[in-house]
Order: structure tokens, then C-alpha cells, then sequence
């Protein structure tokens, strides 16, 4: 069914304030989830909120173990992932606000939903945004059978005249979101994306599940994952390996563009850039080549005046919740 954006968020703010969160952090998550769904992530979004109340118990206070003037690393005391990245997010921004550099990491807290979320959050403000965190494992490493590295996604935002260029992609092959979407519409996974508990090839999302998912692109998202998992696991102070939902990490860089040069000169840059990909010949039944996150943006604009389409079965669940 098609809901109104606004009708979601209330129904969604109202689910989590009647678990125990306060009606700032009930909209906080809110508005990551609504933001996966609006830029066409579903595994993301609203899926996501059953589980998100299960685990809900409001809020314990975060604290910072470590702060300078262009790095913090906080403490997220078990608090929702969302939460933790989302004071981490408006940490780096203040402090690289002052400093035009700076890099701040959370430990002690579970998943934070889209990643790219906290990356445009960045960009928004003006400045680059590098965002990176672990999950439990879930990717066999490259030659290997059974899952050690968690799908550990990369986002980085970069501000532009129009908008931002958004990355945002994970190094596992197919995510556990994207994973509980063939489950629920009954669809097998493609192929060679994942490997059941014999290690072998699988297409059945529950064996998936059970089992590991393969690096995107071999062995170089493998090492991307290897890289994404120092710096949000050992680096951060959160586990090197975590188990499920305990210690994940999150890694956050913020870059001033002013520190090398005059902030126009930078959009001048970047829009240079812009036009010489948009410029580029399209391939062969190609109708238009985009820049990253352009699609997104573009799904946001028709989704935030159409509606955002929401599976019935979902719907019910959450209506009861």
C-alpha cells in the first residue's frame, strides 16, 4: 500500500515512544529509516522497525572516553546504533566546524541502519563526510567458507552546488536486509552471492542466512571489508570480531574543504567533475549515466510527493505494534 510520508512517521514515532524512547530519539530513528525508504533502500527502512522496538528500552546516557579538539570517541552505553552514529555524526560536525578536520568514533552499540545517512549529514553541513562500521560477521573471507567480516558498509558525501555526491555501498555481495527481502516475497537470491552452512553456492535466502555471503567484486571487497573493519572494530575500541548486536563500531572522518582551498573553488571542482560524467556518451541501452547517489535523490523528490510504498503483510505488523 501507498502511505503519505508524514502518516508513516507518525505511526512509526508513535511505535517507538510506547517503547520507552524519548519523543527527540523516537524521531531520530524515524527519520533514518524513512530516509533509507525514501532514497529506495527498503532493506533499511521500515522492515527494520519490528526489530528495532523488540530491542527498544529508551535511552542510557552516552559518554565520551576520549575528546580533543578535532577527535571524541564515545561510548554508546548498548544505546541503539542509530542513536550512537547520530551523536557521533553531530560531534564530528561541531568539532570540524572549528578545527576543518576532524574524525570521531563510537564503540559499544549495535546496528545504525544506512549508513549514507550519516555521510549526508556531513555533506549537508558543507564538508566531506567518510563513514564506515562493522556488523557480526556475516562474509566468508576471500578463499575462505565460513562468515568472519561483517557486511560492513562505506558511505562518503561530498557537498556540491546542487545537492551532494553520496557513495554508499556495502562490501558483502548482498546484505541481511536485502536478504529478508527475498524471504519475505518468497524469491530466490541471485547466484553467487552467498554460501550455505556446507559452504557451498546458495540461492535459498534462509540457507544464506544460516550461512555466509561472498565480498563484492573477490578479493578487492574483501580487502575493503578487511580495511572498513580495522578502522570501525580495533581502532574504535569496539570488538574486532563483535558478536551479534554487542560492540559494533562506527568510524566517521570530516574534511573542511576550506583547509586547502576557498570553498567555491571546491564546488567549482566538483561541478567541473559533474558535468564531464554527465557529459560522457551513454553505453548501449544506457538512457542517461549518473553520478552517485543522483538516482537516490531523485527517488527521494517522487517518493516525498507520491508516497512511499509499504508491503501489506509489513503494514499489519507494524499497525499492531
Amino acid at each position: 500500500m501507498n502511505l503519505p510520508v508524514e502518516e508513516l512517521r507518525k505511526l512509526s514515532e508513535g511505535i517507538l515512544a510506547r517503547r520507552g524512547l524519548s519523543d527527540p530519539d523516537a524521531a531520530v530513528v524515524t527519520d533514518i529509516l524513512l530516509e533509507a525508504e525514501l532514497r529506495g533502500r527498503p532493506s533499511h527502512g521500515m522492515i527494520r522497525l519490528p526489530g528495532i522496538a523488540e530491542r527498544s528500552a529508551g535511552r542510557t546516557p552516552m559518554r565520551l572516553a576520549r575528546e580533543g579538539p578535532s577527535y571524541a570517541l564515545v561510548d554508546g552505553q548498548e544505546n541503539l546504533g542509530y542513536l550512537v552514529a547520530h551523536r557521533c555524526a553531530r560531534t564530528i560536525i561541531g568539532k570540524a566546524e572549528t578545527t576543518g578536520l576532524a574524525v570521531v568514533g563510537g564503540f559499544n552499540t549495535g546496528h545504525c541502519g544506512m549508513l549514507g545517512y550519516y555521510a549526508s549529514m556531513v555533506a549537508d553541513a558543507g564538508m566531506i563526510g567518510l563513514a564506515a562500521c562493522d556488523t557480526s560477521p556475516r562474509i566468508a573471507p576471500w578463499g575462505g567458507t565460513q562468515p568472519v567480516l561483517g557486511t560492513n558498509p562505506l558511505a562518503a558525501g561530498f557537498p556540491a552546488r546542487k545537492g551532494q555526491v553520496l557513495v554508499d555501498l556495502s562490501s558483502a555481495a548482498i546484505t541481511n536486509g536485502q536478504i529478508l527481502m527475498h524471504m519475505k516475497d518468497g524469491t530466490p537470491l541471485p547466484e553467487g552471492v552467498a554460501l550455505g552452512t556446507d559452504g557451498k553456492l546458495t540461492t535459498d535466502p534462509e540457507a544464506a542466512l544460516a550461512g555466509a555471503v561472498l565480498p563484492f567484486g573477490g578479493h578487492k571487497g574483501y580487502a575493503l571489508a578487511v580495511m572498513i573493519q580495522i578502522l570501525s572494530g580495533a581502532l574504535v575500541r569496539a570488538a574486532p570480531v563483535p558478536q551479534p548486536g554487542r560492540n559494533y563500531g562506527i568510524f566517521l572522518l570530516a574534511i573542511s574543504p576550506t583547509i586547502f582551498m576557498d570553498a567555491n573553488l571546491f564546488h567549482e571542482g566538483v561541478e567541473d567533475l559533474i558535468r564531464k560524467i554527465k557529459g560522457s556518451e551513454p553505453a548501449a541501452g544506457v538512457g542517461e549515466v549518473l553520478v552517485p547517489g543522483e538516482r537516490a535523490f531523485r527517488e527521494r523528490a517522487r517518493r516525498l510527493t507520491d508516497g512511499i510504498e509499504i508491503d501489506l503483510d509489513l503494514m499489519a505488523e507494524l499497525r499492531k505494534l
